[in-house]
């Protein structure tokens, strides 16, 4: 079973305290003053249960405050409480949930039963207009139509102790007032955790979906050469002129965003070296081996589309002598159609010479020497660069 959140206890000790106090109306056969509680709880879940749990609590019971609640609880509230003879009854209506129960008095003691129904992460029932009929508001913290229902069975029974406390007239008294204080600060702190999370959460899409959408892959460039793959090639120097590319070995910064449905992510800067020339442009952080289709190699920027397996991808690196930046952008569909977004920004500076050959003369289809490198085949590439 599911563990029960610190605002379900301090909920169940409140519910306690209401049942406690719901009979205090003139004509009732009651005694004011001090009373001992005995609750005996069973609680269910699903199919799953747990053992009846008993426990005792002190009230102060006075007829001034039939219904004795604490003033920070905002989400629970007791309505419909009515007093024929002895016997009380009354409804409590919380965010979560609901309940029902009834006492009946017979001087300095009483018996009743309480129950109540509560839906995990979101509303059961509420109350509207004057006919008083419930209208479902089935709501869940996923959107979903139906949450977890937790239901609560409580048998009552009370005895009057005597006088209340000095200068108290109702309320908790003793470890009871201590225990209640307690449940109250872990909702408080559960309460403003899950705020703060929702905070930070919400911060974290806002900052994701800026990445998203200032980081776009670049334009192709007017009188760029088409051509297969990312190599020199003579025809295309002089048809765009020289890539603006010193050969050398370049620090790599990479940034990547994701979005899922509605929900988007950052991914952890990284950071890598790579050895980059007129042969081999377009490091393997941004692209690995060569995509499918044709590529235009301008002067200032190479770009490039692939259509693969489902998936629609686009790329392109603008390049400044020493430094570049390059984005690449993929989107797919899932199979129950939600729209899958990823984007792989990745800039570069010259910190040196090349370690591995990439000029001119260098051609990547063979195996490198050195690292005995051979490129990678272009699908496979692109499901390594976004994790398929």
């Amino acid at each position: 079973m599911k563990n029960i959140l610190p605002h379900k206890i301090a909920l169940f000790a409140l519910v306690l305290l209401c049942a406690a106090g719901t009979a205090h109306s003139a004509g009732v056969d009651m005694k004011e003053g001090e009373w001992e509680i005995t609750s005996e709880t069973s609680i269910t879940m699903g199919a799953m249960s747990m053992p009846p749990m008993t426990s005792k609590t002190t009230h102060c019971l006075t007829r001034e405050d039939p219904v004795p609640t604490t003033e920070k609880e905002k989400d629970c509230k007791v309505e419909d409480l009515k007093v024929v003879g002895n016997k009380v009854s009354w409804r409590i209506v919380c965010k979560e949930g609901e309940g029902e129960g009834e006492i009946t008095y017979s001087g300095t003691s009483y018996k009743g039963t309480f129950r109540m129904k509560t839906v995990e992460g979101g509303e059961t029932t509420k109350k509207t207009g004057k006919s008083g009929k419930k209208t479902p508001t089935k709501k869940t913290s996923e959107g979903a139509e139906d949450g977890e229902t937790m239901t609560m069975n409580m048998k009552l029974s009370g005895r009057y102790l005597g006088p209340c406390p000095k200068g108290q007239k109702s309320g908790p008294t003793g470890e009871t007032a201590k225990q209640m204080a307690g449940y109250q600060a872990m909702a408080e702190s559960a309460q403003a955790q899950a705020k703060q999370q929702q905070a930070e959460h919400e911060a974290r899409q806002r900052k994701a979906e800026a990445f998203l959408n200032k980081t776009v892959v670049p334009a192709d460039e007017p009188g760029a050469c088409e051509q297969d793959g990312f190599e020199w090639t003579e025809e295309c120097e002089q048809k765009a002129g020289k890539l603006n590319l010193q050969d050398g070995e370049y620090e790599i910064t990479i940034e990547e965003g994701s979005r899922i449905g509605p929900n988007s992510f950052l991914s952890e800067v990284k950071k890598s070296s790579a050895s980059l020339g007129e042969n081999a442009p377009v490091p393997r952080e941004l692209l690995a081996g060569q995509p499918i289709g044709k590529v235009k190699r301008g002067k200032q920027k190479i770009t490039w589309k692939v259509m693969a397996e489902g998936m629609e991808s686009k790329g392109g690196v603008s390049y400044r002598g020493t430094s570049f930046e390059g984005v690449v952008t993929m989107k797919s569909y899932a199979s129950n159609g939600i729209e899958q977004v990823q984007v792989k920004k990745v800039s570069g500076r010259r910190i040196g010479d090349a370690k591995y050959p990439v000029g001119r003369h260098y051609s990547p289809k063979r195996k490198d020497e050195k690292t005995g490198i051979i490129p990678d085949n272009p699908v496979k590439s692109i499901k390594k660069l976004f994790k398929f």
